[in-house]
């Protein structure tokens, strides 16, 4: 009671103007839940973005997603992706032309930057990284810029040694290894199991190859046509290895 009494006495004794300014100091510093949708963070952090990829040959696909093609299968991918919490984090890898994914009951390819999607997905793991989104325009603003600068320099450093389906080999090894440290782990990514299949496949690892698809269709029957589709696709990627 003694607690009790001691609250809202405080509470009662401070003037309702002094409680109202108190409110209003916190909502302007903070612009506490002001929440910035994808279309409105990608208006504000596209310029840095694109003054950093599109002389490279980077372009805007989507809102807070940028492709770069250099005629090779293998594009290259940067992004922020929306988490729990109200914060998009960036993501950079790559999406393979000859991987295919499903979509529902369908399989479907994704051979173009707009319709590129992570067959490979390497997230930034950084809390200094995370851009909170319920805190306004001003905060998405303030931070992009070392964020950007920060998170290319290491998407650099993953897309530098991948130049042929070799490399995308040793990269998905290196991821395997990297997301083994906690958080969400290699298969916890629905697309890698199917992408590093068919990247198996595509050097003639037949046997390796069919062990990650079948892991990609684990609870699925042997006769679902997705599950007939992909055995009849993978064994084609094989056999031109």
């Amino acid at each position: 009671m003694a607690l009790a009494f001691h609250f809202f006495y405080g509470v009662a004794s401070m003037s309702i103007s002094n409680w109202i300014a108190r409110i209003r100091k916190y909502a302007e510093s903070s612009e506490a839940f002001n929440t910035v949708n994808l279309e409105e963070a990608h208006r504000v952090i596209y310029p840095v973005v694109d003054a950093a990829l599109n002389p490279r040959g980077f372009e805007a696909v989507s809102p807070l997603k940028w492709v770069r093609f250099d005629g090779s299968p293998i594009r290259q991918i940067f992004a922020f992706p929306a988490w729990k919490g109200g914060v998009i984090a960036p993501r950079w890898g790559l999406s393979i032309d000859f991987v295919p994914h499903v979509s529902g009951s369908s399989v479907r390819w994704h051979r173009t930057n707009k319709s590129a999607i992570f067959d490979l997905a390497v997230d930034a793991r950084d809390r200094d990284l995370d851009i909170s989104v319920i805190r306004g325009e001003r905060f998405v603003a303030e931070k992009s810029s070392t964020v950007v600068e920060a998170s290319i320099a290491r998407a650099d450093e993953f897309w530098r040694p991948v130049n042929s389906v070799e490399d995308v080999v040793g990269a998905f090894e290196w991821l395997r290894s990297h997301l083994a440290n906690g958080g969400l782990g290699f298969y916890n990514y629905t697309q890698h199991p199917i992408a590093l299949a068919f990247v198996l496949a595509r050097i003639g690892d037949a046997d390796g190859a069919r062990r990650e698809l079948d892991r990609f269709l684990e609870g699925r029957s042997a006769e679902d046509p997705v599950s007939l589709q992909l055995g009849r696709m993978l064994t084609r990627a094989t056999s031109i290895a």
